[in-house]
């Protein structure tokens, strides 16, 4: 496609009508001064723009979010910062959690001291000394020494002993289910504090901080979200109607905006589907700034194509807003020798932003007006 610049012409316009005609009574207008640059054959390259972040595509992040409802508190990570496994993230306000979590820890401890207490033997030594009383006391009545009642009484009294054993396992069964229980309690309690911390599942970098401490989360509102750590890729978003001319393995120089941080890489891979919302193609390229912190901006440029012709700086364009035809200014001599400026219109096969692709109407070694060539256009435009 070929970029008209007319908005930046103009304004070159503006900037040097007032020294166009710096004597309207002379006999002889003053000429325009004009930087000058060499129509040359040689090799143009073709580039797309791209914008992105340092990072690997978003399929491969993960965003996080508690296991619990509550307000978030802390966040204890930044953009950028590496994690390990295990890593806290961001904290809820976990006061009312650690209270619950002390109480029923306390219930447990109680609840097992009891079932200690209970699990003391406290009848197997009544009922053998009452057994061998119940003995005795039965020799003793069939050799005609004791009454029945003695024998009926000794009866009795195991038989209580016995009933008692019973009620002590049934007691011991009741606190042990309730020190199961209370130690059921403490472990919820225990793990409701602990889902108040946000902790990382693995190794990575922070790639997002998706909430603000003070606003309130649950289970689906992502916190934080984390990328693969030690990447060394960057996502491009590609304009649908560029999609088709990146192919993996063209060359790619990237920028990181505010920063000195530049470097080189490659395309590894082309999404072959459109995001349905931008209608941009993804693409992923390998050579990631040095230091550039993950999740960083980036703006690049891709190398699409090569082709050899006449390539001139891009500012050497200039739109006629009248006729609509596309121009350049070259420099030739009159008849008497004097130095003046024609203007051609030309072909433009491509724009890059620095540099043009000239199809037809200009030579090679052919001395052009490189910028300004707005303000060699007026005088014809006003007919003058």
């Amino acid at each position: 496609m070929i970029f008209r610049r007319t908005i930046a012409v103009a304004v070159a316009l503006a900037a040097v009508a007032g020294c166009a005609h710096h004597d309207t009574g002379a006999a002889q207008e003053a000429k325009p001064a004009v930087a000058l640059a060499t129509a040359s054959f040689g090799k143009y390259v073709e580039q797309v723009n791209a914008v992105g972040r340092a990072g690997a595509p978003a399929g491969s992040e993960t965003k996080l979010s508690f296991a619990q409802a509550g307000i978030l508190r802390t966040i204890f990570v930044h953009i950028g910062q590496p994690v390990s496994a295990g890593e806290a993230l961001a904290q809820l306000d976990t006061s009312g959690l650690a209270l619950s979590a002390s109480q029923a820890q306390a219930d447990a401890q109680a609840a097992a001291a009891n079932a200690q207490q209970s699990a003391v033997d406290r009848t197997s030594t009544r009922i053998a000394v009452d057994s061998a009383a119940l003995r005795r006391e039965e020799s003793l009545y069939a050799a005609g020494v004791a009454a029945l009642k003695d024998v009926q009484a000794a009866r009795a009294q195991l038989a209580q002993d016995r009933a008692d054993a019973a009620s002590a396992v049934a007691q011991r069964s009741g606190a042990t289910a309730q020190e199961q229980s209370a130690q059921a309690r403490a472990a919820l309690a225990q793990r409701d504090l602990a889902n108040g911390t946000l902790r990382s599942p693995g190794d990575g970098v922070v790639t997002g901080i998706l909430k603000r401490p003070g606003e309130a989360v649950d289970t689906t509102t992502p916190v934080v979200a984390i990328g693969p750590g030690n990447s060394h890729d960057v996502t491009l978003q590609v304009a649908s109607s560029d999609a088709l001319r990146v192919h993996t393995g063209d060359a790619v120089t990237m920028t990181i905006p505010g920063t000195q941080l530049r470097s080189t890489g490659t395309v590894a891979g082309v999404s072959p589907a459109l995001d349905p919302s931008t209608q941009a193609a993804t693409v992923v390229v390998r050579g990631i700034p040095m230091n550039a912190p993950a999740g960083s901006a980036v703006q690049a440029t891709i190398d699409v194509a090569h082709d050899r012709g006449i390539v001139i700086p891009q500012s050497a364009i200039v739109q006629d807003p009248q006729s609509g035809d596309t121009l350049v200014f070259v420099q030739v001599r009159d008849k008497t020798g004097a130095v003046k400026f024609e203007q051609r219109t030309v072909r433009v096969d491509h724009e890059n932003g620095a540099q043009a692709l000239i199809g037809s109407g200009l030579k090679s070694g052919e001395k052009i007006a490189a910028q300004g060539g707005f303000a060699l256009l007026a005088p014809a435009a006003g007919g003058d």
